[in-house]
């Protein structure tokens, strides 16, 4: 599973779970009186809004560290295929040299 997928899901998870949690603790502030009642629904609201925006700025630090290590694989597999090209013309260099040279002897 790609980590944006996985990414994603556990900002659904967070969010989801944060509204269930949010609930429990509105109702506990209720029982001991430092939420009214009537005000619970928008308790739970504010609360679980907030999970989201935290959810959502998760999910956009992924992306953005997810973006920069694509680019930085990008680089090391360019890298490398250099460093391979590099190896196979010093190979076929040395190769024409001794040619030249068995040439040269004859």
């Amino acid at each position: 599973m790609s980590i944006l997928k996985k990414a994603m899901l556990f900002g659904v998870g967070m969010a989801s779970v944060t509204k269930e949690k949010a609930e429990e603790i509105v109702d506990d502030l209720v029982k001991r009186g430092e939420v009214a009642a009537g005000d619970r629904a928008k308790a739970i609201d504010e609360i679980h809004e907030k999970a989201m925006s935290a959810a959502s700025d998760v999910k956009k630090l992924v992306d953005e560290r997810v973006d920069a290590m694509t680019k930085k694989f990008k680089w090391i597999d360019d890298m490398r295929k250099l460093q391979t090209q590099v190896q196979d013309l010093n190979t076929r260099l040395d190769q024409i040299e001794k040619t030249l040279k068995e040439r040269e002897q004859h």
